[in-house]
């Protein structure tokens, strides 16, 4: 029984250090409050802006190309969807606020729902192709990478390689 828990447990260990020498880019994807945040990866450490910069103009023409649509269209998608949240925040505001005592109804209902509507759907669109131009750039990017990854380079310190970390 003991000598299985182990066998297991070094397999373990010898297919995670396996898994870790992946030489290519990768990328993570998470939705924070508005929007959502593309990170490139290489290894376990995330890459700046200045660094995939670096990296898309060593690379070919295209994928710099295709790295800058998708940083614009991640930026273009965050501005709507501040202006979604605005926009419906604005409608909340004025649905719900208390009016004066009028004879004539106010018009400008309709057009703040529409144009909360329209934000948050325009937004999405950009959101989805900035999602996939990032995932283009990152399989260019990796066809036509022939050197091992930065992070893999002899005598670096910055980051461990086993990086799991026991909590008690």
């Amino acid at each position: 029984m003991k000598k299985t828990v182990l066998l297991l447990l070094f397999s373990s260990i010898y297919w995670s250090l396996l898994a870790q020498e992946t030489p290519f880019l990768r990328l993570d994807i998470r939705n924070n409050f508005l929007n959502q945040k593309i990170d490139f990866l290489d290894g376990p450490k995330v890459l700046t802006k200045v660094e995939m910069q670096t990296l898309m103009s060593q690379a070919t023409p295209e994928t710099a190309d295709l790295y800058r649509k998708s940083v614009s269209n991640q930026q273009i998608a965050n501005i709507l969807a501040i202006g979604g949240f605005v926009s419906a925040i604005g409608t909340t505001v004025y649905l719900i606020a208390p009016r004066q005592q009028s004879s004539q109804a106010s018009n400008l209902a309709w057009p703040l729902l529409i144009s909360s509507v329209v934000f948050e759907i325009s937004s999405g669109i950009f959101n989805r192709n900035a999602r996939n131009i990032a995932r283009e750039t990152v399989d260019s990017y990796n066809l036509v990478r022939t050197e091992p990854p930065v992070y893999f380079e002899d005598n670096r310190i910055d980051m461990p390689i086993l990086s799991y970390s026991i909590r008690f």
